[in-house]
């Protein structure tokens, strides 16, 4: 979410379940603004908080030229140091799925994952996972999954750089309710012709990206509208606690995630 919004969207959020606290609202305004000029970020915004037993883990994403290849992600404990995470590792991003013991609050520690699926005598069966790698991994895996847009909130320019949409007003109320039109905020995994056989209305400036209707099982999302239609919820059924608003012909949108960073792998079964 927009950091310098988060006023205009805290009656959005607070009402899905989660609470932005007036005290918190202007910590991370004070806080991410420094962050922002610091780094000399176009735009900064509140990605999400992560569940830890001392302290929680607070996450902000810094965005400069490209939205999606050129975003980097920040966490914090104390909102006056900002750390920023690494490139999560894909061994990394697999062993965060295989544990279960919740996040301490201190990325400096170290913690044993057992991978079950190895044999007993394997010399990587049991691995040392450092928290802030844990950390970068469960943030990127959410992120894949989950981590969604509007249709027409990010479009590709024609030098292929895709760019925060500064003439997005919204989609309309028949659109609000479809599943095709919220994108993934990720580098597109299915073939580009795959939207424009599947939509009538196809615009490859903002149909690059890929759909969460594609995204099996049929089900895995949520979506309802609220304030009778006036504005969107989504939420995955694979990552509780993610929620993504858009208000209705606006351009008010955003992405939060509040939550203990562990994936609801049962679902296949559920639905």
């Amino acid at each position: 979410m927009n950091v310098h919004k988060l006023w205009e969207y805290r009656e959005y959020v607070n009402v899905n379940g989660m609470m932005l606290t007036s005290e918190l609202i202007s910590m991370l305004q004070n806080s991410l603004t420094l962050l922002q000029v610091e780094n000399h970020f176009t735009h900064i915004q509140y990605w999400g908080q992560l569940y830890a037993i001392d302290n929680d883990y607070h996450i902000a994403v810094g965005i400069n030229d490209d939205a999606i290849a050129d975003r980097k992600y920040f966490y914090t404990t104390d909102f006056k140091f900002w750390g920023l995470l690494p490139k999560p590792k894909k061994k990394y991003k697999i062993l965060s799925l295989l544990t279960t013991f919740p996040f301490r609050g201190d990325p400096s520690l170290k913690i044993k994952v057992l991978d079950e699926s190895l044999d007993e005598n394997h010399p990587e069966r049991c691995r040392l996972m450092k928290e802030e790698s844990r950390i970068a991994a469960t943030i990127s895996n959410i992120c894949d999954e989950a981590e969604i847009c509007a249709r027409g909130q990010l479009i590709k320019q024609p030098d292929g750089q895709v760019v925060i949409n500064p003439n997005f007003y919204g989609l309309t109320g028949s659109e609000a309710k479809q599943l095709k039109s919220y994108m993934h905020i990720r580098h597109p995994q299915q073939r580009w012709n795959t939207n424009l056989l599947t939509r009538q209305d196809y615009n490859y400036s903002m149909d690059f990206l890929d759909s969460v209707d594609q995204d099996i099982p049929s089900g895995c999302w949520n979506l309802s509208l609220e304030k009778a239609g006036s504005v969107a919820y989504l939420k995955s059924l694979y990552w509780p606690g993610m929620a993504y608003f858009h208000k209705v012909r606006s351009s008010d949108a955003g992405f939060l995630y509040v939550g203990n960073g562990r994936k609801n792998l049962d679902v296949p079964f559920l639905l």
